[in-house]
C-alpha cells in the first residue's frame, strides 16, 4: 500500500549504514530520530516523508520519481518514459537545491549543468527506505541543501538476525522486464547486505510527435558490511555501482538518422566509516568517493563527462548531560568535472578534422565546520540550533544556521517550527562551460520559514505546513547562458496531508500542496504545478487478496516549451492487485495511466500511455 508517514528521521550530518541506521514508525508510537540524536516525535522540529519497503513493494509504479511525485510538495517532470531525464522538485526548487544521499554517498553528478541527481534511472527494485526531508539544510550538509535532502537506503545488513532477502522479476508493457535480489546476513559481529536489480525496456519515443522509441537498460548493485572490532569500534563499507544506457530525442527531433541518439551513465561510489566512543563523546569519521562517467552520443560523434567527488568528515556526538546534547564535526570535500562541449552545427567539420575545441576541466574544494545544540528544558519543549562555516575555494566564507522549534501540546498533537538560511554555490558548469557558462556569478542565498501541526488519532493522523522560501540572486538560464536574476525570487504554499484507518483491512489517505513559486521578474518556476491533490485507498480484501489505488491530479501548471505555451491539467490513475500464492511470495498486477490520460510533464516530450505489468516477489 501507499501511505505517507510524517516523522522525524537519522538524517544526520553524515547518513551512517551503521549505528546511526533511522526507523521510522507511525505517528506517536514509538522513539524516532531526528538530526543526530533519537527523539520521541513530540521533540523533533524536522518533518520528514518516510516511505518504508512494504509501501515500496506495493507501489503501482516503476520509477522512484513516479513514486515520489506523490509526496505533498514534490513535483517530477521527465523527458520522454523510464530512462528519460527526471527531475524532482520540491516546493518548487528543482533538483540543483536538493542533494540526493544513497546508503549515506552524495550521487549528485558535479558533471551535470547543474550538480543535481538525474532521477530516470532509478527503479524501485533493491531500494529499502526513502526519507524526504524538506526545508533549508544548508547548516547541516552545506551549499545545494536549500530545497531539501533525500536519502536512499537499501537492505540493512541489521535488519534481522541471521540471514533474510528478498526477490522478484517482472513483466510489462514496452518490451519491458526487470528482476531484483537482495540478502542480509547479520552475525554476532559482523553483517553483509548485497542488493542487485536490473529493467530493461523498449520504451517509447522520447518526443510526443515521435514514432522511433527510444529504448533503457539500467543495472544497479550495492553492498554493505560492517564488523564490529569491540563493543565500541566498529568499522563499516558501502559499495554502489550502476550503469544505465539509453536512447534519448534532442530538443525539437524524432532522433537524427542516420545517427543513434544514446547516453551512457556508470558510476563507481563507495564509502568507508569508523564508529568509536572516546568517553561520553560518540566520533563516526569517514572517506566517501564518487565518480560519475556519461557520454552523449549524438549526431554521429561521442562527448564524455565526468564527475568526481571526494569527501572526508568526521563528527562527534556528546550527550553533556539529561537535556542537552551537542553535535560538531568537521568535512572537507573535492568536487571535479571533465567535459568535451561542441555547437551542434560544427559537428561535421569537427569529426572531418578529427579536433575537439571545447575541452574543459575544473575543480573546487569545500572546508566546512559544524555544530548542532538540542536543548529540552521538560518534556513538552524541544529546542534545536545549528551552525555551520563553509570556506569555498572559489567563493569564500559562508556561515549557515538553522533554528527549531517543537512542543506538544498532548493528546498526540505537536506544533513545529523552524527558521533557516542557505547557501547555493553556482555549479563547475555554470561558472567553466566554454558554452554557456558565466563567470561572473555569484552564490544564491536563501531564507526559509516553516510552521506546521500535526495530530494523530487512534485510527491516523491529518497534518497541515505553511512554509515560504526566498532567494537572492537566484542563477537561471536566459537566452544563451546562465545568468544571475537580481532581486528575491519566492516559494510559498501549504501542504496538507491526512490518512485514516476505516478498518482493519481499508485505508485512505489524502494529501494536497499549493505551491506558488515565481522569480524575482514575477516568472512561475518552471514545471511546478500550483495544485496538487492525491487521493488513495489500499484494501486487504481476503487474507490473501489485495488491492491499492491511487489517483493524482495537477492543475495550474505554468508555461513551457519553446515558444512558451500553456500546459494542460491532468489527472493519473494507478491501481495494484496482489495475491499470496505462498508464504512470503505473492504474484501481482499492477496499471500505470489506467485510463490512458495524454499528458506531458515537459512540454514537447512522451509519456507512458496505459501500461499493464506483471510480476511475482517473495522474501526469506
Amino acid at each position: 500500500m501507499i501511505r505517507y508517514r510524517l516523522s522525524a528521521s537519522v538524517l544526520a550530518l553524515v547518513a551512517s549504514s551503521g549505528f546511526a541506521q533511522a526507523e521510522a514508525f507511525d505517528l506517536g508510537t514509538l522513539t524516532l530520530y531526528s538530526s543526530q540524536v533519537p527523539l520521541t516525535l513530540s521533540e523533533s522540529s524536522s518533518t520528514v516523508t518516510v516511505v518504508e519497503k512494504e509501501d515500496l513493494d506495493e507501489a503501482p509504479t516503476t520509477s522512484v520519481a513516479d513514486y515520489l511525485s506523490t509526496v505533498p510538495g514534490v513535483s517530477v517532470a521527465t523527458n520522454g518514459g523510464v530512462g528519460g531525464q527526471s527531475t524532482l522538485r520540491l516546493r518548487g526548487l528543482s533538483g540543483k537545491y536538493v542533494p540526493v544521499l544513497i546508503n549515506g554517498i552524495d550521487v549528485t553528478d558535479p558533471s551535470s549543468t547543474q550538480t543535481s541527481f538525474n532521477w530516470g534511472g532509478l527503479t524501485l527494485g533493491g531500494v529499502n527506505r526513502i526519507e524526504v526531508l524538506k526545508g533549508t539544510q544548508s547548516a547541516v550538509y552545506g551549499s545545494e541543501a536549500v530545497g531539501g535532502v533525500i536519502n536512499i537506503t537499501t537492505l540493512d545488513p541489521e535488519a534481522a538476525p541471521g540471514t533474510s532477502g528478498s526477490w522478484g522479476f517482472e513483466l510489462g508493457g514496452n518490451a519491458t522486464k526487470s528482476g531484483q535480489f537482495a540478502i542480509a546476513h547479520n552475525g554476532e559481529r559482523a553483517g553483509l547486505a548485497f542488493t542487485a536489480n536490473h529493467l530493461e525496456t523498449s520504451g517509447i519515443s522520447a518526443n510526443a510527435a515521435g514514432t522511433e522509441e527510444d529504448g533503457f537498460s539500467g543495472t544497479q548493485l550495492t553492498l554493505e558490511g560492517y564488523y564490529d572490532l569491540t563493543d565500541t569500534v566498529r568499522l563499516g563499507a558501502s559499495l554502489l555501482y550502476s550503469r544505465n544506457t539509453g536512447e534519448f530525442d534532442p530538443f525539437g527531433g524524432d532522433g537524427f538518422a542516420p545517427y543513434d541518439q544514446v547516453y551512457t551513465s556508470e558510476v563507481h561510489a563507495a564509502r568507508l566509516y569508523a564508529e568509536f566512543e572516546t568517553g561520553a563523546v560518540q566520533n563516526t569519521l569517514s572517506y566517501s568517493t564518487f565518480t560519475n562517467d556519461r557520454t552523449s552520443t549524438s549526431t554521429g560523434r561521442t562527448d564524455p563527462f565526468q564527475g568526481t567527488r571526494e569527501k572526508v568528515d568526521y563528527k562527534g556526538v556528546w550527550d553533556i548531560n539529561d537535556d542537552v546534547t551537542l553535535s560538531f564535526g568537521a568535512d572537507w570535500t573535492r568536487e571535479g568535472f571533465k567535459t568535451t562541449e561542441q555547437e551542434f552545427l560544427f559537428d561535421a567539420m569537427f569529426n572531418f578534422l578529427g579536433i575537439n575545441l571545447l575541452n574543459t576541466s575544473e575543480e573546487i574544494e569545500t572546508l566546512g565546520v559544524f555544530s548542532e545544540v538540542l536543548w529540552q528544558p521538560n518534556d513538552a519543549l524541544s529546542l534545536s540550533g545549528s551552525l555551520r562555516h563553509d570556506d569555498h575555494s572559489e567563493f569564500g566564507s559562508f556561515n549557515s544556521w538553522r533554528l527549531g522549534l517543537a512542543y506538544d501540546f498532548g493528546n498526540d498533537t505537536v506544533l513545529r517550527a523552524s527558521a533557516a538560511n542557505g547557501f547555493r554555490a553556482p555549479s563547475l558548469y555554470e561558472l567553466h562551460s566554454q558554452l554557456y557558462g558565466n563567470a561572473t556569478l555569484e552564490p544564491e542565498t536563501s531564507r526559509t520559514f516553516e510552521l506546521g501541526i500535526e495530530k494523530g488519532f487512534a485510527n491516523g493522523f491529518v497534518s497541515a505546513t505553511l512554509f515560504y522560501t526566498e532567494i537572492e540572486d537566484l542563477i537561471g538560464f536566459v537566452g544563451a547562458g546562465y545568468t544571475q536574476i537580481s532581486g528575491t525570487s519566492k516559494s510559498q504554499g501549504i501542504e496538507l496531508a491526512g490518512e485514516y484507518d476505516v478498518s482493519d483491512r481499508l485505508t485512505v489517505y489524502g494529501n494536497y500542496a499549493y505551491t506558488d513559486s515565481e522569480d524575482a521578474n514575477g516568472n512561475p518556476l518552471p514545471r511546478t504545478p500550483k495544485h496538487d491533490v492525491t487521493l488513495g485507498l489500499t484494501a486487504d480484501i481476503t487474507d490473501a487478496l489485495s488491492m491499492g489505488l491511487t489517483v493524482q491530479h495537477l492543475a495550474d501548471r505554468p508555461q513551457d516549451g519553446f515558444p512558451a505555451r500553456d500546459m494542460d491539467d491532468y489527472t493519473l490513475v494507478n491501481a495494484s492487485v496482489s495475491y499470496d500464492i505462498a508464504p512470503q511470495t505473492e504474484m501481482y498486477l499492477r496499471v500505470e495511466n489506467l485510463t490512458d490520460e495524454d499528458y506531458q510533464s515537459v512540454a514537447d516530450y512522451n509519456t507512458l500511455g496505459r501500461t499493464f505489468f506483471f510480476g511475482v516477489r517473495g522474501s526469506f
